[in-house]
């Protein structure tokens, strides 16, 4: 697909995003095995006790390389890096939305994630650009689902005439770092990740099992398994259960395989799960997947339906290298194609091979999708939108 394909969908679509953990790299960690094993040792009928360890030092890396690089952002070179991509693609889209000549769509972006990190916020604290989190609220923000049907609008003081303002709908699907529920009702409260942290701390790290061997590469289950029962031999009664506590606080789906089979019955992942199917059955709606791979099968398969059954929506996906390609079909359920062939990976060397004779420079710089390279493309997408649709 070329860039002048896809500057006319951005023109003339109601846009969503749809990311994953890859786009928050490098300064937070992607999942690695610890869905595998999470899902592992619930389908496990061993003892107990071995069971815990397990479980406690997974929860503990997920802890260590997601959740509690939220509660202090470390202003180190990862994170810096990470920033800056995310402050380049919000200034961007705002760009674009603002510039777009589509009188009838509205300047609503949603975000839709599986990340449960608030880089997002941090990034748009003090930017002047309107995210939308579906929380209301000063003093005790309370979530509704319902707070994301809200568009804004500024009037000139002279001629009273209204504008809309470009917004970004962040629909955190899978929950969040500092989601918490009180009386029936999510509420925000980074302090949650505080208790996690001083629970933590009072645990010998000893009774935890380290995932990755000396040379960097991650043990196997079996080695994990082998030295979570020598731990077992010497574990104190109790040990982690403060630890559990203060983790089952945080209202977010656990990165286990049957996290829908528990959770999706709830009343807000299900219903955000129904405002991301009920935005790609909209007409000329256009979903960009970024830094997420599908592995999510309510999800693939929700994508899958709304292309099947919407021919005028189209998705597009940025596969990080020419290798994953497979991945993303099988996913997808898409090896031999889709009905409406509205589907598009679109890989580093397919994007090459589309925008060479034009684009020549910028394919220069593509060698994988990550959020740093795909808002390259938006930026030279933005050169060539104007109020005047098809001119330069």
């Amino acid at each position: 697909m070329t860039l002048d394909i896809l500057r006319n969908f951005i023109q003339s679509s109601n846009i969503n995003f749809l990311y994953g953990s890859g786009i928050s790299r490098p300064y937070l960690s992607t999942l690695g095995n610890i869905e595998k094993w999470l899902t592992k040792v619930a389908e496990d009928d061993g003892k107990e006790t071995y069971k815990d360890v397990i479980k406690a030092s997974l929860y503990k890396a997920y802890c260590d390389g997601v959740i509690l690089k939220n509660h202090y952002f470390y202003h180190d070179k990862d994170f810096l890096e990470t920033k800056s991509a995310y402050t380049d693609f919000f200034s961007v889209c705002n760009e674009l939305m603002n510039k777009r000549n589509a009188q009838l769509l509205n300047k609503q972006i949603n975000l839709f994630t599986t990340n449960i990190d608030l880089l997002a916020e941090e990034t748009l604290e003090k930017s002047g650009i309107e995210l939308n989190d579906g929380f209301r609220g000063t003093l005790k923000p309370a979530y509704n689902e319902s707070n994301f049907q809200i568009s804004l609008s500024k009037s000139s003081m002279q001629f009273h005439k209204q504008a809309e303002v470009p917004m970004f709908n962040l629909i955190k699907v899978h929950g969040a770092v500092n989601w918490k529920e009180q009386d029936g009702t999510i509420r925000s409260d980074t302090m949650l990740m505080y208790y996690v942290q001083q629970a933590l701390d009072k645990i010998d790290k000893d009774y935890f099992v380290n995932l990755y061997k000396t040379n960097g590469t991650e043990k196997t289950y079996d080695e994990v398994k082998t030295e979570a029962d020598d731990i077992a031999l010497h574990l104190p009664d109790n040990a982690y259960d403060k630890f559990f506590d203060a983790y089952n606080q945080i209202v977010m789906i656990n990165p286990t395989k049957d996290k829908f089979r528990t959770s999706v019955l709830d009343y807000h992942f299900y219903e955000l799960m129904r405002i991301y199917s009920n935005a790609l059955e909209r007409e000329n709606s256009l979903l960009f997947v970024m830094g997420f791979s599908f592995a999510d099968e309510h999800i693939a398969q929700i994508t899958k339906r709304a292309a099947d059954t919407n021919p005028t929506l189209q998705v597009v996906v940025f596969a990080y290298s020419d290798k994953d390609l497979d991945t993303y079909k099988q996913n997808l359920g898409i090896e031999h194609g889709c009905s409406n062939n509205n589907i598009l990976i679109l890989t580093p060397s397919s994007f090459k091979e589309s925008n060479q004779d034009k684009y020549k420079e910028l394919c220069e710089l593509v060698e994988n999708f990550n959020l740093k390279t795909i808002n390259l493309l938006f930026k030279e997408i933005s050169k060539n939108i104007h109020s005047g649709y098809g001119t330069k």
